[in-house]
Order: C-alpha cells, then structure tokens, then sequence
C-alpha cells in the first residue's frame, strides 16, 4: 500500500509536465513572435481532464486508474491571432505560479509521509 495515493501522484506529475511544457511552448511564441507566417504553440492538458472528469460523472468510467490521466499535447494553434507578447509573459506568469503550487502540494506530501516514517519525533 503506498502512502500517497497512486493517482494523486501521477495527476501532479502529468500537470507539472503539463507547465514544462507549458514554459517552452510559451518560449518559443515569444522568440518567434516577429517571424512571418509563424502560428503560435499551445498545450492542452485541463481540457482532456474534463473529458475524464465527465466519464466519471456519466458512468463511462466507474473509477480512475493512473492509466486514465492524460498526458500534456503541444499543438500548433491555427489561424489564430499574432503572437501577443504581453499575453505570452502574462501566461508564463501564471503558469509559474501554477507549477509553483503543484510542487507545493508535492512537497507537503512528502512532508507527511517523512513525518509518518519518523513516528513524529524530532
């Protein structure tokens, strides 16, 4: 039986790829945003973890395995607007803040289970 739950851990970690990917598809729009023709990048990963939220919800899925969590996709955003570099940097601002967070939550885990594994004592 592991500590922290299995699927917990692979969601945190599908998500913190998620926001490496994240930072270079962001990367690559602002370095590229004076490029002719050029179609920025972007990553979608929340939107598939609607997909699986709604199989739960209408019994497609009566429980979730590890195996069921997305992975994070780089696509090339067609026929959309110029790169906007204020939005790009905006962007990276929230997604650092993000990621921050993620490993945040991770850290705290791990912080239980030291705690549990030294009985409490200091």
């Amino acid at each position: 039986m592991s500590l922290i739950d299995p699927v917990t851990l692979s969601l945190v970690k599908s998500a913190l790829d998620a926001g490496v990917m994240r930072q270079a598809a962001h990367a690559a729009n602002i370095a590229n945003a004076g490029t002719p023709g050029f179609q920025p990048f972007a990553v979608t990963f929340e939107e598939n973890l609607g997909d699986v939220r709604s199989a739960i919800a209408d019994g497609t899925l009566s429980s979730l395995d590890a195996r069921d969590l997305p992975a994070a996709h780089l696509a090339v955003q067609h026929g959309t607007q110029p790169v906007q570099l204020d939005a790009e940097v905006a962007a990276m601002s929230a997604d650092a803040l993000h990621f921050q967070a993620l490993t945040h939550v991770l850290s705290q885990q791990y912080a239980l289970v030291s705690l549990a594994m030294s009985s409490g004592d200091r």
